[in-house]
């Protein structure tokens, strides 16, 4: 999660990208669906400008976004029934893509991304998903980086460099289970707003997951289904012991000497 540094200013009218485009497409080696992502939207990031008091949730997808989301949400007292919104997307359901809503939209903004850094527009780095063929298959795609929105390991290392930047928090999902009462406060003093003792016991309600699986599925919205057992190690109950050991190596590759760890069980 990042609070934002600068101002911004873009204008253009664009068709929209599932007109003629095929369902993915790749962007700087990364692979993207054209339901949600275009080139246009894409390039625009480069120019895209993070204000000083924005609030950035950024998450490689599937890793907790929409909890964080829901959290943040509530500690900031937004209206209610407001969605996650990425800048580099542009939903099949809106006549423009999100940078330009949210160019419009008035401070602080609260937003999302997927995006690795080297992406992501200039301010933070100073989902229709492809379905798998099978697990087996999903498996393999992981562990060679051929996912939508890239590389997991190049995603949350790239991210990773940024934790001495106090406009940065780095939260994992691992931590929020253990102990969800402290994460709640660790961001809301990272946002630096004060909760009472009521405000603090409405967001750990409403942001259970049990809460959030029942409100989201009577949401009738995209995330009516993002919400799924919440496990920390139902990882046990897909690998294989060989699908098990091929990640271990992997991990154990790419994250040695980086000094960030998860935990798996």
């Amino acid at each position: 999660m990042e609070k934002g540094r600068s101002k911004e200013s873009m204008a253009s009218s664009q068709q929209h990208p599932r007109s003629k485009a095929p369902p993915y497409v790749k962007h700087q080696g990364i692979l993207f669906s054209t339901a949600r992502v275009s080139r246009e939207t894409l390039k625009a990031m480069k120019t895209f400008e993070i204000r000083d008091d924005d609030v950035v949730i950024v998450s490689y997808p599937k890793s907790g976004m929409n909890w964080m989301f829901e959290v943040v949400h509530k500690i900031l007292v937004r209206k209610e029934n407001s969605s996650p919104i990425a800048p580099e997307m542009w939903p099949p359901d809106k006549e423009q893509p999100n940078y330009i809503q949210l160019r419009d939209s008035p401070s602080p903004r609260l937003m999302f991304t997927h995006l690795q850094p080297k992406m992501a527009p200039p301010g933070l780095a100073a989902p229709v998903n492809k379905t798998p063929e099978s697990w087996e298959q999903h498996n393999k795609d992981f562990l060679l980086g051929k996912m939508p929105f890239g590389d997991y390991f190049d995603h949350v290392l790239g991210w990773w460099q940024m934790r001495n930047d106090p406009h940065f928090l780095f939260v994992k999902y691992e931590d929020m289970k253990k102990d969800f009462r402290s994460s709640v406060k660790t961001i809301a003093a990272f946002l630096e707003k004060e909760l009472t003792d009521e405000h603090l016991a409405l967001i750990l309600n409403s942001c259970s997951l049990e809460s959030m699986r029942k409100t989201l599925a009577e949401s009738g919205t995209w995330r009516k289904n993002v919400v799924r057992n919440g496990m920390v190690g139902d990882w046990k109950n897909h690998f294989s012991a060989e699908e098990s050991a091929r990640f271990d190596q992997k991990y154990r590759e790419r994250m040695a000497g980086t000094g960030l760890e998860f935990e798996f069980e």
